[in-house]
């Protein structure tokens, strides 16, 4: 896998090189592309496992995933990360393939359906599961005016860099893509 296309310029880094997990930023879509293969080169070249970080799964209105409102005793069984046997149960089937994908590349990979939407969520999250580095496209916007709202940012991007205590690598969208 290339992690950069010729049209793309190199990815920032902030913070010192950490150890620990890679978590990235990703969607049902391809508009994070760029950065979950910047992900997948950073997490093979560590030796560390990556973690894809579904941005679009919450909202300010609901949770992806099952809780104890859903059926007795669910909560219980949601495990912290999710396989891609897991995400296409969840009807995640597009992030589930992307596991797979990292997978494929040598990457030790799972994935995470948050219930919370933006950057404090996500770099809380980091944190407690143990993320050294985060990665971030360059142009990663909110969804809408309500999570505004909510997260109190319009750059998401640079509200995780500002509040993460790990690495964060900030991936330039591509000429391409533009």
């Amino acid at each position: 896998m290339n992690a950069r296309s010729d049209n793309a310029a190199p990815s920032r880094e902030t913070r010192d090189r950490s150890t620990g997990a890679v978590l990235a930023i990703t969607s049902d879509d391809d508009r994070f592309r760029a950065t979950r293969v910047e992900a997948v080169r950073i997490a093979a070249g560590d030796g560390s496992r990556l973690i894809l970080y579904d941005w679009d799964a919450a909202t300010v209105l609901g949770d992806p995933l099952p809780s104890n409102w859903s059926a007795e005793g669910t909560d219980a069984d949601t495990p912290s990360e999710l396989d891609e046997r897991a995400l296409e149960a969840a009807g995640r089937a597009a992030i589930a393939a992307q596991v797979r994908d990292a997978r494929h590349a040598g990457v030790e990979a799972s994935a995470w359906l948050p219930s919370e939407p933006g950057p404090d969520a996500m770099v809380r999250w980091a944190r407690e599961h143990g993320a050294g580095t985060i990665v971030v496209p360059d142009d990663l916007d909110e969804r809408g005016k309500l999570e505004t709202l909510v997260n109190g940012t319009s750059d998401p991007a640079e509200a995780v860099a500002d509040e993460s205590p790990v690495r964060v690598v900030v991936v330039p969208k591509r000429e391409s893509d533009r």
